[in-house]
């Protein structure tokens, strides 16, 4: 009769994959709930902890690789898949971020001792799943607790490569369970965490405690555990370890600094309201992580995705639902409810395929454009306005023209199936310009200056495509014509925003007849006049991505406008538009008001076929 435990790895990978995340959200949730007792900025604390996560995700895995493997990656510039983790570079990247995003965002609360916790609850959890999966094991054992790994187990390889087993056992030697020795050490450290919190009075201390119960408890773990599953610093230096030598000094210097700075504590007044950055910065600042995470999404294994979108979501909402409630007026609520899209949109790029294209491996095609152009656009707008009294009394429209020039730039990435019937596109646009409103009826003038950044994301099929991205910068967009009255007369017919969301919806087939809807959508320049339009399009050429559109800006009576997508030879894309505006509306004005926009971009496309 056996008398060894015999462990099932057959789930293995998959046990790994939900302890990982299990982890995560552990120590996220902890975290996320000593951030409300301590009474921090929640959105800002948010994305604090998202900014953490990716670092250290990201120092899991480039302090595992070897020098060979280093060298490999700078001479053809990839990234080798790497399932390996260590704890010194997620910890190692992890405060470099922590101090880094605390400058950026200016954080300014005491927040180290928030991670106490959750550290060792998170590497608790974690330790389950390599138990399952057969990582991390110990040496040889004759206790009764002692576990036994099957075949095509790394225990079970490296006894055989080390000529400890024969060809024909099916099972490894029995060996420590030391995953589950550092569960138990874990939850040491947590209760003596608890335990000793009383005595520290300075910020930071309980977080310096911390890790030194658990580099101590790691110290004594490499004992039982197996040289082979140390991916650096399994080598023996004198009587010990080298990694345990490294635990020691860890330790060693972690309380010595935490004396120190019990020893020297002064009271501090708490931070109290302090001044944290624009939310346009915190939603550019969201955007770029969700980006981040897009563009490093193949060498992040799926566990690791999915934890990265579970820190992101919480930001994503909490910016989008800042953005609506502080930048929307009643009339453009529903557009600003877009504003979430772009990072979701992102993040639902990055989800791997779990299962594989039974038939055949998918082919991307992938390539980059480049372009520019400019607007000009001379109309106007009227608004009713009933006000005054007697001879005072001014009941009607009131006109507003506008002028304006501007120009742009942008850089996408385009990648699109073998068979063209999905395709994403994401980049960004910058553009600058000048902007000019004036009052008929007093010849009021307001001038404006115009700049913008612009990311973007959009999502085709044939029958559908979607998108959307942000605006950020010195934006003005035209409020159009109104008939709702007024009691006073409106010194400007346009409004101001440091953020505008962007969004794109195409219904029906792209290569035959389509309707879309367009929210600051135009390129290379959507502002002042061209950021509201709808209309429908088609393509005259089978098997040709040659397209032309027509439509009407939804805000104003009677615009019309004709544009189109014209590739040239393969390479150049052309795309001019004309925007003009019915006679009916605007034989009330007492003034002959223009009324043309006109925009032509023109783009080159790298590594285009067709």
């Amino acid at each position: 009769m056996e008398k060894n435990i015999l462990i099932d790895i057959s789930n293995g990978s998959l046990l790994y994959q939900i302890f990982y995340l299990l982890a995560f959200l552990t120590v996220y949730l902890i975290l996320i709930y000593e951030g409300y007792k301590r009474k921090f900025p929640i959105l800002v604390w948010v994305l604090l902890l998202a900014s953490i996560r990716l670092a250290e995700i990201i120092g899991t895995k480039i302090f595992s690789y070897s020098g060979e493997e280093w060298q490999f990656m700078l001479q053809n510039h990839v990234f080798l898949p790497n399932p390996e983790k260590t704890m010194y570079g997620c910890a190692l990247l992890g405060v470099a971020a922590y101090l880094l995003v605390r400058y950026v965002l200016n954080f300014r609360y005491p927040a180290l001792d928030t991670v106490a916790l959750a550290f060792p609850a998170a590497v608790s959890v974690q330790t389950i799943g390599c138990f399952f999966y057969g990582c991390c094991f110990g040496t040889v054992s004759s206790l009764p607790w002692a576990v036994k790994y099957p075949v095509m187990s790394l225990a079970h390889y490296h006894q055989s490569e080390a000529g400890l087993l024969t060809r024909d056992e099916l099972w490894s030697l029995p060996v420590h369970p030391v995953q589950l020795y550092e569960l138990l050490g874990g939850i040491l450290v947590i209760l003596l965490v608890i335990r000793l919190r009383r005595y520290w009075k300075a910020n930071g201390s309980l977080l310096l405690s911390s890790l030194v119960f658990y580099s101590l408890m790691r110290f004594a773990l490499e004992f039982f555990r197996d040289p082979f599953t140390n991916k650096s610093g399994g080598e023996m230096l004198w009587m010990l370890k080298q990694v345990q030598w490294e635990y020691l000094t860890f330790a060693a210097l972690m309380a010595l600094l935490l004396f120190w700075r019990e020893k020297t504590f002064k009271h501090k007044p708490a931070v109290r309201d302090h001044k944290m950055p624009g939310l346009q910065t915190q939603a550019a600042y969201m955007l770029t992580l969700a980006l981040i995470v897009l563009l490093l999404r193949n060498w992040f294994t799926f566990p690791e995705i999915i934890a990265l979108n579970i820190a992101l979501l919480p930001a994503v909402l909490l910016v989008g639902f800042k953005v609506y409630k502080a930048f929307a007026t009643l009339r453009f609520k529903w557009v600003y409810v877009c504003s979430v899209i772009v990072p979701l949109i992102l993040m639902s790029q990055t989800i791997p395929q779990v299962q594989p294209d039974s038939a055949s491996t998918k082919k991307y095609i992938t390539y980059r454009t480049i372009g520019g152009g400019f607007a000009m656009g001379s109309y106007s707008d009227a608004r009713y306005v009933n006000a005054g009294s007697g001879c005072q009394d001014l009941n009607g429209y009131t006109y507003y023209s506008q002028k304006y020039t501007a120009g742009g730039g942008g850089y996408s990435i385009t990648k699109l199936t073998s068979d063209r019937q999905r395709t994403l596109t994401y980049g960004g646009n910058g553009y600058f310009g000048k902007y000019s409103q004036t009052r008929e009826y007093d010849s009021l003038k307001i001038e404006k200056t115009l700049f913008g950044l612009n990311p973007f994301i959009k999502y085709d099929t044939r029958w559908v495509g979607i998108g959307g991205g942000l605006h950020l910068g010195s934006l003005a967009f035209t409020t159009g014509d109104s008939e709702k009255e007024l009691s006073t007369i409106p010194e400007k017919n346009y409004f101001e925003t440091p953020v505008f969301p962007q969004f794109y919806l195409r219904l029906g087939p792209s290569d035959i007849v389509f309707a879309e809807l367009h929210i600051a959508d135009q390129f290379p320049v959507s502002v002042p006049g061209l950021a509201f339009t709808a209309g429908i399009g088609g393509s005259p050429f089978p098997n040709k991505d040659y397209k032309f559109r027509i439509g009407t800006t939804f805000l104003d009576q009677g615009p019309y406008f004709v544009s189109a997508y014209l590739p040239v030879r393969d390479r150049f894309v052309i795309e001019p538009l004309f925007l003009w505006t019915g006679k009916g509306w605007s034989t009330m004005s007492p003034a002959d008001l223009p009324e043309i926009q006109f925009s032509l971009g023109i783009s080159y496309r790298f590594d285009h076929k067709y």
